[in-house]
């Protein structure tokens, strides 16, 4: 009887232990009568082995060659040598259960692991067969491919989002702009070719230029603008009056900050409402001239606006809700508490140049105040679409300032027809009746607000919905209007929500307080709908970049994200601060660079382009200020305390990885954060929204201060 034919094929990986050190270098006696085998220099066998291809025996037997020729065809990863004789022309490819190990090694370097070919099509994308799985009809991002291909799959192959992207890196990439713009690369808008996209971020310059006019021809009509603007109703209101309604009771000590040098900080005391030049904590310069008031012939100096608002305190609080309130303040209305928004003027000097330098003869002054009863306002966001300047804009009595929508305490979400009255030297008092709109989901309070035309507002809710509502009036319409967009997105309250503007303004990013970071389409949300990383705790602060085309977020590892509107499911970590992300100012239109304020008191500034574009770039980031806070020595609790402000800090580059040796959270293997005083905190950060001003931001602190500088150096 025959024996029965059996495969010379191993059943698994043979391991073989010698002590002899030739045999561990390669070197062996016992093979080829005794002459000695070696390796090429610097070429490495399969797996690690130093033998050649006879230590490796293949059957010849016929079946065996089809079983392997049939295991070959169903793997696309093929295990080679960069040795061309180990490539088994002679015979099928050898695959990693073929492979006896004979002399291992005790560790490889990465030089010496055997490299994995990955078969790819013309354009570099993975070749996949047919019946091959994947989740994405996209690249994926974490596979090694050239530039080309990673600027595709982060920003398409669309000519006009490229050409956005090209105009972006010819303006911002150098050096001197890795942390805050400086005052040359915004003055070159002028200069350097736009590439027919670039200052509008690749949308069509004839669009852009109907947006911004015909885009507000609703406003100035009789039929639409006229019945918007007659549904507002405000009346003016006595000073002495409004401060002890409306404003912070003023305290009986004035506020101490500390600025200047290290070693030679000088001190002042503020009242409530008082504004300090802290340049003075550097010595003046010879014969300046002092600061002086503002006249009417300096009324035609360019001027722009700061909106700030700030909560009552407990005890006015008391009085009109003397009962505690059951449930929690942030998913239910709050009661009427009175709050006020103040708006503060600031002056720019008179420059040649396109970008324009705070003027600091000139002190900034109180030039509004909009009073309401509506409880605290929570959310505030001025309309981002440009508005371009009319004749009917002069005509008027009062100054045309903007639309500003905001989220009140009692859930609802209002927008305000803000004007001034053209006297600079005045300060006025309104007590707001009735908005020019108004609206509140039925069963839920709003959370969040942003804009995604002059007319359309999208908004999220304490249940998880996204709501928007177009504010246009209509003849038929109720009192309380109906969201032409109502639809869950998350199943908890959500903390922000973002549009794409003006590059995809259809998309809309929400964070919530389950952790989760969803981007959606409103023309299609049940299927257009992509999700990030998950997190253990929700993040506040989103904005969307239209340099970077990608939004900006946190997570709970004080870590700043990038979330490519393209490759939404993967995040880019761009900056790291040294304690819990506390403030985000909204990104600007006019250069890339990303403020961050933390619960440390520290507000640093960095430029995530570079990192976009070379992933393996260094990320630089550098601190504006940072600022202490320590309660004062007198027993009143409602004492304003002692601030302590830090300059001068130079940009530095952060090790972005996470986990890593070293980390100052880590303390004796215990993760710890610390908690700070909430004077201390940055609560509030915003960029100027306007081309000639896009240097100058504004920081609100815990302690009541507000900190407002030109960083375009």
């Amino acid at each position: 009887m025959p024996r029965p034919r059996r495969s010379n094929r191993a059943s698994g990986a043979r391991t073989k232990y010698t002590d002899d050190p030739f045999e561990i270098a390669g070197v062996s006696d016992e093979s080829d009568g005794g002459n000695v085998s070696s390796r090429r220099k610097g070429k490495t066998a399969v797996r690690g082995s130093g033998s050649s291809d006879e230590d490796f025996k293949v059957a010849n037997d016929k079946e065996d060659e089809e079983d392997e020729e049939e295991d070959q065809d169903e793997s696309d990863v093929e295990m080679v040598s960069e040795n061309d004789n180990d490539r088994g022309e002679d015979g099928p490819v050898l695959h990693e259960e073929e492979v006896e190990i004979a002399n291992p090694q005790p560790k490889r370097t990465p030089s010496s692991q055997a490299r994995v070919f990955k078969k790819r099509q013309a354009d570099g994308m993975l070749a996949l067969k047919d019946d091959d799985l994947h989740s994405r009809g996209i690249r994926n991002p974490s596979d090694h491919v050239g530039k080309v291909i990673h600027l595709q799959s982060t920003f398409g192959v669309d000519e006009k989002n490229l050409l956005s992207v090209v105009y972006a890196r010819d303006r911002w990439h150098k050096g001197i702009d890795s942390a805050f713009p400086t005052r040359a690369s915004l003055n070159e808008a002028q200069t350097l070719p736009d590439y027919g996209y670039g200052l509008t971020f690749g949308v069509e310059p004839d669009e852009a230029i109907q947006e911004r006019t015909r885009g507000w021809d609703w406003y100035y009509t009789d039929d639409v603008g006229g019945r918007l603007r007659k549904r507002q109703r405000t009346e003016h209101i006595d000073e002495t009056e409004a401060r002890q309604v409306y404003f912070l009771r003023p305290n009986r000590e004035k506020h101490t900050v500390f600025i200047g040098p290290v070693n030679d900080q000088t001190r002042f005391d503020l009242g409530q409402q008082e504004v300090l030049n802290f340049g003075e904590a550097w010595g003046k310069v010879k014969n300046e001239p002092p600061a002086t008031k503002e006249t009417k012939e300096d009324g035609a100096a360019a001027k722009k606006y700061l909106a700030a608002v700030s909560p009552i305190s407990d005890d006015q609080k008391e009085a009109y809700s003397p009962s505690k309130d059951s449930g929690s303040s942030a998913v239910l209305p709050s009661p009427p508490y009175p709050c006020v928004l103040q708006l503060w003027s600031f002056k720019a000097k008179r420059e040649n140049s396109l970008t324009k330098a705070l003027d600091m003869k000139s002190s900034p002054r109180l030039r509004l105040g909009l009073c309401t009863n509506w409880g605290d306002l929570r959310r505030i966001a001025w309309c981002p679409i440009p508005r371009d300047s009319r004749d009917e804009d002069e005509e008027e009595a009062l100054k045309n300032v903007g639309l500003l929508a905001g989220i009140w305490g009692d859930g609802y979400l209002r927008v305000i027809d803000v004007k001034l009255s053209r006297d600079p030297n005045t300060t006025e008092f309104q007590k707001v009746q009735t908005p020019i709109f108004e609206a509140k989901p039925a069963s839920t309070v709003c959370t969040c607000v942003g804009w995604l035309s002059p007319t359309d507002i999208a908004v999220g809710c304490a249940n998880g919905f996204v709501a928007i509502w177009s504010i246009l009036p209509s003849p038929d319409a109720p009192s309380n209007p109906i969201p032409y967009f109502y639809h869950p997105i998350h199943s908890t309250y959500i903390l922000n929500v973002a549009s794409a503007y003006p590059t995809n303004p259809h998309l809309l990013s929400t964070t919530s307080m389950d952790g989760e970071t969803r981007m959606i389409s409103i023309m299609d949300p049940q299927k257009d709908v992509v999700e990030t990383t998950r997190m253990r705790m929700g993040s506040a602060h989103l904005s969307y970049s239209p340099f970077l085309q990608s939004f900006l977020s946190t997570d709970e590892n004080d870590f700043v994200r990038l979330l490519a509107t393209r490759r939404f499911f993967t995040t880019t970590a761009v900056a790291r601060l040294p304690s819990t992300i506390s403030a985000h100012a909204p990104s600007s239109p006019w250069h890339p660079s990303a403020l961050y304020g933390c619960t440390g008191g520290a507000v640093y500034g960095t430029n995530p382009l570079r990192r976009l574009l070379h992933t393996k770039e260094k990320q630089w980031q550098q601190a504006w200020f940072t600022h202490e806070w320590v309660g004062g020595q007198s027993s009143d609790s409602d004492s304003p305390g002692i601030s302590r402000f830090h300059d001068g800090y130079r940009a530095e580059s952060v090790s972005l990885l996470r986990n890593m040796l070293g980390d100052r959270k880590l303390i004796n293997g215990t993760v710890v954060v610390t908690i700070f005083e909430e004077g201390t905190h940055v609560t509030a950060l915003s960029w100027n929204p306007n081309q000639a001003y896009a240097g100058w931001a504004s920081a609100g602190l815990g302690c009541g201060l507000i900190r407002v500088e030109d960083l375009a150096i």
